[in-house]
């Protein structure tokens, strides 16, 4: 084959032309620090960087963003809890007070506002938040756990279903025709005839809510009762007579026949008569509808705890229906931590704070109350002896003497009913803080998950990151001796080859 002067310089240039691209490469490399800026430079390279890259980003927001927020959900938890203890415990340590009936007159004023504060504040760490979500409402993170001071309460009315059992029933100890110093004038008067006080026990059920109504918003009947057996089947209730009382009933709120119910709105209670019980203990569910048209700042929002209808007054009037499907429903959230690793950061608050615990605080409110107003009926029945309108008359005055007597028998009572309300209650309290000490235990454990999460997230993204520099970096060092000995063999073909095409036909004329 003959090889001719236009070929030797063809294949010259050309194979500078590689030197001078390996160079052009190496010069790339060294002033970028990466081994390729194109995929086509290293198809295997390039497919590597994109995997690798996508790790890398993943483990970075694991890293620096979910475990972050986990761990600052779980810490304001944790720190809401331990407030919420320390309520319970100081509301328990009232209890052992009043169980030994160690308060004075003066102190149980003092107690009572205590107690209202406490279950405020209780009910005010139900609406933590972090980054303006609440942590305890499931996934209405957008919506307080108790109704706020700020928002707009009036525009809302439920309709609510509550769910309860015959472990719900309870007795309660109450004085029927409690005694009254504002009824001597209509006694002596002979208007009005004086019942000496009576001490009875009532069966009750204690719904979540004081102020209930037979009637929603929208004036349609909402109140309704019924029981179901273990197999789901209704229990006849139909043989007993149900009267809802309002306040102008107050004085036969506990007045109650064997076969008689009482639904007491102002209290929110349901009293039964001795046959009507002994009905009931044998249900698995009571079920009952009733309407809440009024709240107040701190109340707990019905639809985080019961199936309720959530009717809105809207500016125009007009009124939205909401429908809520919560009883027996699991709310848990969780965040993905790690591939294919989730952790849950929410703790639901009807696991926390619930109607039973609001219910017992009220019980001792109340008995404290009627304790206190009946000691005040005393003071006053004493001063009436020491008036002349009364005392210049022996029928008053022997009324009166009566009076005292039966108020005296009456404290007797309410002194007792409030010692064993405040004993009853020690354990009450005692197992809601077991239950809340439960529930810090397992978001202690979540934490301790979380940071063994952080710390493996840590490792692979150590190594992950150090993969992808493997795969797409270049040392400097490295490429700069690449560069220089590209450098060395572009200069050597550059000197080849000016020596091979020096030669020309004018050298040989």
């Amino acid at each position: 084959m003959r090889i001719t002067n236009q070929m030797i310089s063809n294949n010259s240039l050309r194979n500078m032309q590689k030197t001078m691209a390996n160079v052009d490469n190496r010069t790339t490399q060294m002033e970028t620090g990466k081994k390729i800026t194109k995929a086509s430079e290293d198809p295997v390279v390039a497919v590597r960087a994109l995997k690798l890259r996508t790790m890398v980003t993943q483990l970075e927001q694991y890293k620096d963003k979910n475990i972050g927020d986990a761990e600052s959900w779980l810490k304001i938890t944790t720190t809401s809890l331990d407030n919420i203890t320390s309520r319970l415990e100081d509301i328990q340590s009232y209890c052992t007070q009043g169980s030994t009936d160690s308060f004075n007159t003066s102190d149980r004023s003092a107690i009572i506002d205590v107690l209202k504060e406490m279950q405020d504040m209780i009910n005010s760490e139900g609406n933590s938040t972090y980054a303006g979500r609440y942590i305890f409402s499931g996934y209405k993170t957008d919506r307080s756990l108790a109704f706020n001071e700020t928002e707009d309460i009036k525009k809302y009315s439920y309709k609510i279903t509550q769910h309860l059992n015959a472990d719900d029933l309870d007795m309660k100890t109450v004085v029927l025709n409690g005694v009254n110093n504002e009824d001597v004038d209509g006694i002596l008067a002979g208007t009005s005839t004086y019942v000496k006080p009576d001490k009875e026990q009532v069966y009750r059920l204690n719904l979540a809510y004081e102020g209930i109504s037979s009637k929603d918003s929208q004036g349609n009947a909402a109140l309704s009762l019924k029981a179901l057996d273990a197999n789901g089947n209704t229990i006849d209730l139909s043989g007993f007579t149900q009267t809802v009382k309002t306040t102008a009933d107050a004085d036969t709120y506990y007045q109650v026949g064997p076969d008689e119910i009482n639904i007491i709105e102002e209290t929110g209670e349901i009293i039964f008569g001795e046959n009507v019980y002994n009905t009931l203990k044998q249900a698995d569910d009571i079920v009952v509808d009733y309407a809440k048209n009024k709240f107040e700042a701190g109340d707990l929002r019905p639809e985080h705890y019961f199936d309720c209808t959530q009717y809105t007054e809207q500016s125009d009037g007009s009124i939205k229906t909401v429908d809520y499907d919560t009883y027996d429903r699991t709310q848990s959230i969780y965040y993905e931590v790690n591939f294919s690793q989730s952790i849950q950061v929410n703790t639901e608050g009807k696991n926390i704070i619930n109607d039973d615990m609001s219910n017992n605080i009220n019980d001792l409110i109340y008995t404290l109350q009627e304790l206190d107003a009946a000691e005040k009926t005393e003071k006053k029945l004493k001063s009436m002896l020491e008036d002349n309108q009364y005392a210049s008359n022996d029928d008053a005055v022997k009324q009166i003497n009566a009076m005292l007597e039966d108020i005296n028998v009456e404290i007797a009572i309410k002194k007792e009913t409030m010692q064993k309300t405040f004993a009853k209650n020690i354990t009450n309290f005692q197992g809601y803080m077991d239950q809340v000490s439960a529930i810090q235990s397992d978001v202690g454990s979540r934490m301790t998950k979380l940071d063994m999460i952080r710390t493996r997230v840590t490792e692979q993204y150590s190594t992950f990151k150090d993969l992808k520099s493997e795969n797409e970096d270049v040392s400097t060092e490295e490429a700069a001796l690449n560069f220089k000995e590209a450098n060395v063999v572009y200069e050597a073909a550059l000197a080849a080859t000016s020596n091979l095409v020096r030669a020309s036909l004018i050298d040989y004329l």
